[in-house]
């Protein structure tokens, strides 16, 4: 039962380090795309500006103590700013969790728990997997709509670009990106954890041969 808690904490902080890192990973990310979709011609910005206007956002949706959101050259509507709000209380619990569960990776890593986890680490890593294979059959524009409709209650998502001018650059693509990104991120971690295992189960083996 106690090994089970902490193969399901560690897995809730797999998600929320992921999370974390694609975060972490997002304001380059952007600076990127601002050159790949050429945002410049397409929201009559430098990207000097862009990338500003990019780090308020971040700054705001990262920082527990920052309470307001104001886009230096973006208008936002009050659904716009409700649905940052609501994305900015994800974020905080994908921070917190990283935090607060992470003795759970250590008890994992120390008890070498990857052992007897073996194969639950291999169904872990093989989810996001399918996920992101049911989102490539269904188009990343279906999967994107469903997302938002699992986790949040409202439809202040639903941006117009006439009122919250902001979408126009915050492009599909670069959601697709950030998600890949994530992906990514989530494998690795779970990959390195298997691989830990994997190593020390054969060190196991080879010793009982030995004998």
């Amino acid at each position: 039962m106690r090994d089970r808690l902490i193969f399901t904490s560690l897995i809730l902080w797999g998600i929320a380090a992921a999370v974390s890192l694609t975060l972490l990973l997002a304001v380059p990310l952007f600076y990127i795309d601002i050159h790949l979709e050429n945002l410049p011609q397409i929201s009559g910005l430098s990207a000097e500006t862009l990338r500003h206007n990019f780090n308020v956002l971040m700054a705001y949706l990262v920082n527990p103590f920052e309470a307001v959101l104001q886009l230096p050259d973006f208008p936002s509507s009050p659904d716009a700013l409700q649905h940052f709000k609501d994305v900015k209380k994800l974020f905080m619990l994908a921070l917190g969790l990283t935090f607060i569960l992470s003795p759970a990776l250590l008890l994992f890593l120390k008890e070498h728990l990857a052992i007897l986890y073996h194969n639950g680490l291999r169904f872990v890593m093989g989810t996001p997997l399918f996920i992101g294979l049911v989102a490539a059959l269904i188009g990343f524009d279906n999967f994107f709509i469903y997302f938002h409709e699992i986790f949040f209650q409202d439809d202040t998502w639903l941006f117009n670009p006439d009122t919250d001018p902001i979408i126009n650059v915050l492009t599909e693509n670069y959601f697709m990106f950030t998600f890949i990104l994530f992906v990514v991120l989530f494998e690795f971690i779970f990959f390195l954890l298997y691989w830990s295992g994997n190593k020390r189960l054969q060190k196991k083996t080879f010793g009982k041969t030995e004998q």
